[in-house]
């Protein structure tokens, strides 16, 4: 365990020792911390006390800066009030009944995510998984290509209610939904905020995923409208980082970081994608260990990748375990982290999206 973790997790006891009330759990088994995050004996951390008076909020804030400053490494202590999480738009629908929800994310195009995404979905199936995989690069969707289903057609279900659904298309083992399934392959999505909201909102109300032990949502590149989107609308298990080695790929997954990070999402880890001669090899995990996030391992630059994914079948179920190995080995690594996550968290509700 590295430093940066080792102090993590302990502030993280020290919170456990304060209660709103005698009554209350701690406010680390209450899921009441956001933003938790420190550098150079700073701690910052904002704390979620929605219906909480005043006077408690405020007894509540001084407790917590008493107990960090106590820490002997601690020179600073910034506790606050979070803003409320914004309130899911109501719905009617089938409810996602998905017990983890992962997203993978770049702060970058060119790095391979959708590759990872796929690759993980797959891996997940193929392990006896129940799994769907969410194409959320509405511009630029690959995901049909990847799995080989680039001429399929999602066919109407009937819902709860007698609604009308999607129904996901099957590949691999895995119940797949994406936009290049809804518009021509060479013709351009050309759509500003509002529409994008309204799209993946679809893609998580109106698609009959039914039960599921993982839904994974490939991101596009960047923290903009579709990534916020989904923080706002779904609960995540949590994101996956994925970066190739070079400083220039870190510079911009730092920033998919650090918004998921002040979004109060639990980052899993940092995958080190197209390891090898020509991009390095390391820099995104050592990188992963100094921000005192998981690293997840690393896959090599290999032409039969690139291959697979044109072929339509994932590299993770290639009989070959030169190719499938780290990728198998990856996808055991995210399963533990989302199982950490999920023993450390809160007890979460049944997910319910609604419109």
């Amino acid at each position: 365990m590295n430093s940066r973790t080792a102090k993590t997790d302990e502030i993280l006891a020290v919170l456990k020792t304060i209660r709103l009330s005698a009554k209350d759990q701690d406010l680390v088994s209450a899921g009441k911390i956001r933003g938790l995050t420190h550098c150079d004996g700073a701690v910052k951390a904002e704390l979620l006390l929605d219906g909480v008076a005043p006077a408690e909020q405020e007894r509540a804030l001084e407790a917590t800066r008493k107990a960090l400053k106590a820490i002997a490494w601690v020179t600073a202590a910034n506790v606050s009030v979070a803003e409320s999480a914004p309130a899911t738009t109501p719905a009617t629908g089938n409810p996602v009944g998905v017990r983890n929800i992962i997203a993978v994310a770049s702060g970058k195009g060119g790095v391979g995510k959708s590759t990872i995404a796929v690759n993980l979905a797959a891996g997940l199936a193929a392990m006896g998984a129940r799994t769907g995989l969410l194409d959320a690069d509405i511009y630029g969707p690959s995901i049909p290509l990847m799995l080989g289903v680039r001429d399929a057609k999602p066919q109407p279900v009937e819902g709860p209610g007698g609604k009308q659904l999607f129904g996901p298309v099957s590949a691999h083992g895995v119940k797949l939904m994406s936009m290049g399934f809804l518009v021509e392959e060479d013709k351009p999505v050309i759509w500003r905020g509002p529409m994008l909201h309204g799209a993946l909102r679809q893609f998580f109300s109106d698609v009959a995923w039914g039960e599921l032990d993982y839904l994974i949502v490939d991101l596009p590149p960047g923290t903009g409208d579709v990534a916020l989107t989904m923080v706002q609308t779904v609960q995540l298990a949590g994101v996956v980082i994925v970066s190739t080695p070079q400083q220039v790929a870190m510079l911009d997954a730092r920033k998919a970081l650090n918004m998921f990070s002040e979004t109060g999402v639990s980052i899993l880890g940092i995958t080190e994608n197209m390891s090898g001669a020509i991009f390095g090899c390391g820099g995104a995990l050592r990188w992963a260990e100094e921000q005192g996030v998981t690293p997840l391992g690393s896959i090599p630059l290999d032409a039969r990748m690139c291959a697979s994914g044109d072929d339509g079948i994932p590299a993770v179920l290639s009989r070959d375990e030169a190719i499938s190995g780290p990728l198998k080995r990856f996808v055991r690594e995210v399963v533990s982290a989302v199982d950490r996550r999920n023993a450390e968290a809160p007890a979460r509700k049944p997910l319910s999206i609604k419109r």
